[in-house]
């Protein structure tokens, strides 16, 4: 994998679902992807190449709850290459031990907004 088109179209193959949040102008702030398992999900969050965030969150059997057991933060590609690298939780050397997510990866249900309004 040489480009973020070819990773970002490596987790589309691998079930990844993506949508595009805009700022108040309509522009695209962000490209969020997610994928889910039965116990968790891995998100990432594109801003753009050079600024990209990646995470397996622990499904919340509580609102508002935003326990991760992986995180990542880096450019675009090597955030890419990070998440399509994480085993999946199944398998032996899956991060297991969950602990509150960073303040800038927006969850669902964590009520954090997904991005500044202001930009």
């Amino acid at each position: 994998m040489n480009t973020v088109d070819e990773g970002l179209r490596t987790l589309a193959a691998r079930g990844f679902r993506f949508q595009h949040l805009t700022d108040k102008d309509g522009h695209v702030a962000v490209l969020v992807g997610s994928y889910g398992w039965p116990e968790f999900y891995d998100r990432i969050h594109i801003h753009g190449e050079t600024e990209a965030a990646a995470a397996r969150a622990v499904l919340a059997s509580r609102p508002g709850a935003d326990e991760v057991v992986w995180t990542y933060e880096g450019d675009a590609l090597s955030t890419i290459q990070a998440l399509l690298e994480l085993p999946k939780p199944h398998e032996p050397g899956a991060p297991r031990l969950a602990r509150r997510a960073p303040l800038g990866l927006w969850l669902p249900g964590t009520g954090q907004a997904p991005f500044d309004h202001t930009l």
